[in-house]
């Protein structure tokens, strides 16, 4: 099994998202959200973790609600 670090995956997504011309702007990714009507206590704690986890690489959280 091959390790990789956030950083290097989140590079990676980057790059994929250039080369498919996809655009990482705020309405974009509203668009493309689940607002989370009926999540589970599991799921808001892991988006909890992803969140701080963002925030610790020096990364933009992505919104969760």
């Amino acid at each position: 099994m091959k390790t990789i670090t956030l950083n290097d995956l989140l590079s990676r997504i980057d790059e994929k998202k250039r080369l498919l011309g996809l655009a990482d702007t705020a309405a974009t990714t509203e668009a493309l959200r689940n607002k989370g009507g009926s999540r589970s206590l599991e799921k808001q704690e892991l988006l909890r973790r992803a969140e701080l986890r963002a925030q610790q690489a020096g990364r933009k959280p992505i919104i969760s609600y």
